[in-house]
């Protein structure tokens, strides 16, 4: 048979995205060929394809492969601010139209307004998959997802300042990497701090001690998992998503809280960040 409009390829199934429960549902009003172990229902062409050991998902045949659909599902493992991966990039890379849900700030940093399809813009998965159709069937509206393609086509420019400013390149063997770019900064930051407190140090108070910077929940935290089709209120009791990712990210909420607590007095004994978390529970519990 041909291949269809929609590309979805994941073998990590339980995540706390649940992205599987909403492509399942999308299934059923568009077609949709996955090639990974998540809701697989079709082999890629060749042996060496599918044999993991010898074709990685930056293989060139693997790439020219995918290239050839039209949309890909890129739907994060999680839904946090910061966190865009290669199911992103990737098909914009190729060339296809990332159909996307994950951060929910992808829009500051697309290379214009009309590169990608938020799944979340869409009241339904039959909704996206009625869009989607339209599109697969209107060669020039589809096209216009990739005008950005073009010379001169980006036109975000927040996305071409950060580009030029940034202190990392990608296969750029001159720049450090974004791990190690990070680093650095993180590095760079505290050396600055430690100069700015040596300078409070020899002017005996007439230079200001440096201001604490303090992580935040919005630095790096990620909302309460969803489901990724329908409400919480929908599932089973026993529905292995609602067992496993709530109580995790609780668990974390309150893993977070306790080892706060030790780090604010100073405190590094094991046994005493089970006593708050201990402490923690029985708070929770009399809350609920």
């Amino acid at each position: 048979r041909g291949y269809a409009p929609v590309l979805y390829l994941q073998s990590h199934c339980h995540v706390p995205s649940d992205r599987d429960r909403y492509v399942r549902e999308l299934m059923k009003h568009i077609q949709v060929d996955s090639y990974g172990k998540c809701l697989h229902n079709r082999d890629l062409p060749s042996e060496r394809l599918r044999d993991t050991s010898t074709a990685t998902t930056e293989d060139s045949e693997f790439m020219a492969f995918i290239a050839r659909y039209k949309f890909h599902l890129a739907l994060e493992n999680a839904i946090c601010d910061d966190y865009m991966t290669e199911k992103l990039w990737r098909p914009m890379h190729l060339g296809a139209v990332p159909v996307y849900r994950g951060s929910p700030s992808v829009r500051d940093w697309m290379p214009d307004n009309h590169s990608i399809i938020l799944i979340d813009d869409f009241e339904s998965p039959r909704e996206l998959a009625k869009y989607l159709d339209f599109l697969d069937k209107n060669g020039e509206e589809y096209m216009k997802y990739l005008e950005y393609k073009k010379p001169g086509g980006i036109q975000n420019q927040l996305l071409l300042e950060s580009l030029e400013k940034r202190e990392w390149g990608v296969n750029d063997m001159t720049l450090p990497n974004y791990l190690n770019g990070f680093e650095c900064f993180v590095c760079d930051m505290e050396n600055a701090r430690l100069r700015e407190e040596e300078e409070h140090k020899k002017s005996q108070g007439k230079i200001p001690a440096p201001k604490p910077r303090i992580a935040q929940f919005q630095h790096m935290g990620c909302p309460m998992p969803t489901p990724g089709f329908g409400s919480v209120d929908d599932l089973s009791g026993q529905d292995s998503w609602k067992e496993m990712w709530l109580q995790d990210y609780w668990q974390g909420l309150d893993q977070g809280e306790a080892l706060t607590a030790m780090i604010h007095r100073n405190e590094s004994h094991q046994g005493r960040f089970w006593d708050y978390m201990h402490e923690i529970f029985l708070k929770r519990t009399r809350q609920h």
